[in-house]
């Protein structure tokens, strides 16, 4: 629930000059409610590249981002809300483990035409699952709030949420997990 050091980088491409990759992680849990997180995900199902690599968003997609046993991949087919500036995906990665909390949510956002961002879905605090406002992520549960690289803004969170490498192409957006 909790995730701490986070890390974000922008990478204009990671293959062809069509695609656009980008190191960022944002990781999201989900709330009392869980709205917005994807349970089909948990174990990588059609998604996770440990049961092999995406089929992309339809006839033809191959990614050019690298595919391992270590990269949870979100395809746009199945997470079309990563396509639009201010789009994201909470889901469970089979295979992770936020550091503050142990728990598998993570968090991908796209905060800005190109750039994709991963990160821990857990709050630092209490292990609550935190939300991507736009513009930030916060916790709904004491008020912690963190910047887009997962540092810590406001209220009692007391360590980062920790930042994963993505890569993205036009097939979906791929989160390296340590």
């Amino acid at each position: 629930m909790g995730a701490a050091g986070a890390l974000s980088l922008f990478a204009p491409a990671c293959g062809s000059a069509n695609e656009t990759p980008v190191d960022a992680g944002v990781f999201e849990q989900p709330d009392a409610n869980e709205a917005g997180r994807d349970t089909d995900a948990k174990d990588g199902a059609k998604d996770g590249a440990k049961d092999g690599p995406p089929t992309g968003d339809g006839p033809g997609c191959a990614s050019s981002c690298a595919t391992s046993s270590s990269v949870f991949a979100l395809t746009f087919a199945k997470y079309p809300a990563l396509e639009q500036v201010g789009g994201s995906a909470l889901v469970e990665a089979s295979g992770y483990a936020d550091p503050a909390c142990q728990q598998d949510f993570i968090i991908v956002v796209q905060p800005t035409a190109g750039e994709y961002v991963a990160l821990s879905g857990s709050c630092t605090h209490a292990c609550c699952t935190v939300h991507f406002t736009g513009a930030e992520f916060s916790c709904p549960c004491h008020q912690s709030s963190y910047d887009l690289e997962g540092k810590v803004t406001g209220g009692p969170a007391p360590a980062p949420l920790q930042k994963l490498t993505v890569c993205a192409d036009a097939c979906g957006v791929y989160v390296t997990l340590p």
